[in-house]
Order: C-alpha cells, then structure tokens, then sequence
C-alpha cells in the first residue's frame, strides 16, 4: 500500500481490523505533507465511523509524526462547537473527523476544503453502514478534483464498489485482509540467555551459527 500512495495514485485497500492499515496511511500522508504549513489550513482530511476509531487515530498520529511537526486537530460529535470552531481557525494541517459533526462544521463555517490533497476513509465498510453515506458524499463534493484518496475497508460491499467508481480516480485494489502464508523453509526458534548477553549471542549465531547466504 505505501509504496503506492508515495506515487500519489488513489487505493482501495482491503484490511482487518489490527493490520496496521493506520500506519499505511499515515507514512504516505506525512511524506506528502511534509511539514507545518500555518496559511494554507488543512490539507489532509480523514474520515473515521466512530469517536473511538478517530481518537485512536489522533493518538497514532502524534506518536508517529511527533518528528514532522505537522498539527492534527480531531472534530467529534458531542464535542463543543465553539472549542472546534477554535480548533479550525488554528489552521491544523490534518483533519480526523466523524462524518456528521464534521459536514455541520463545514456548512456553518462555510469551510473551504480547498487546499485539502489527501482524503482517507478508515473503515470505509463502517462508515456506510453506520448511515453515513448522504455525509460522506456532500463532503466529497466539497473536495478538490485533484485530490489523493485512499479508502480502508475489511469489506467490499455494493454502495462501496459505486462510491468507490465514483469518487476515486482509478484506484489501485490492494488486498490486506488474504493471509499470509510463511515460507516452509523458515524455522522460528528461541535461544534464552541474560540481558547483557543478547549481543553476543546475536554475533555468535551471525558469525558461527547462520550461514553467510542465508542472514
């Protein structure tokens, strides 16, 4: 997936739950965007079907990136619309949003998504499923054409594969969810020894143990 996307080609990507599909988001995005850009407001939107999942992902965006000094703000429903009004006027270069709470915003604020390069719908299944899809579509609208989008989902349902036609500009379908099988003749094997011993064990195995051809 990461490969890809560093090409700036839109991705449908099938991934369970626990793949490390955020990750595969995230690399990509940071590369895109390189670093804090103040004026230009956000240019990353992404779209979660829960407050868990975008909380979860504002977390893993701060671990992460902590090095590229971009700023990340999360828009929840429930949340205070004055706080996020704040939270908007301080131009953070990437969105995590729930789809309602973050469409009001966009109406009220009449908010310019203009400047936005990369979308991504996390659990994308999800977010349809929850009822989601008349929001998801008007915030589409709102979007540039020239836009990178990268879709996550553990499932590929009908309205789906139509969103996915529609708004996606001839994605590249990538498979995460098939598993993955070890090679026979890779062996798992586990050697005990003190702490203070591991790099002297590693260097014995390296040096005596494991053929040259094989490390």
């Amino acid at each position: 997936t990461i490969p890809v996307a560093l090409e700036g080609r839109d991705v449908v990507a099938m991934a369970r739950t626990g793949s490390g599909k955020t990750a595969c988001f995230l690399i990509p995005l940071f590369e895109k965007l390189k670093a804090r850009n103040a004026k230009s407001g956000a240019r990353a939107l992404i779209l979660s079907p829960t407050r868990e999942l975008a909380v979860q992902t504002q977390k893993f965006i701060k671990e992460i990136g902590k090095f590229t000094g971009l700023k990340a703000a999360v828009i929840l429903g429930g949340d205070s619309m004055d706080n996020q009004f704040s939270v908007i006027h301080g131009n953070p270069d990437i969105l995590v949003a729930t789809p309602g709470r973050f469409l009001h915003l966009c109406v009220e604020m009449d908010l310019s998504l203009k400047n936005i390069q990369m979308v991504i719908f996390d659990e994308a299944d999800r977010l349809f499923e929850m009822g989601w899809g008349e929001q998801i579509h008007e915030i589409t609208n709102r979007l540039p054409d020239n836009r990178q989008t990268l879709l996550f989902s553990a499932t590929l349902p009908k309205v789906l594969v139509e969103f996915s036609k529609a708004g996606l500009s001839d994605p590249t379908l990538i498979r995460l969810d098939v598993e993955s099988k070890l090679p026979e003749q890779l062996h798992l094997t586990f050697i005990t020894c003190r702490k203070e011993e591991k790099l002297a064990v590693l260097l014995c195995l390296l040096k005596y143990v494991i053929k040259q051809e094989q490390q």
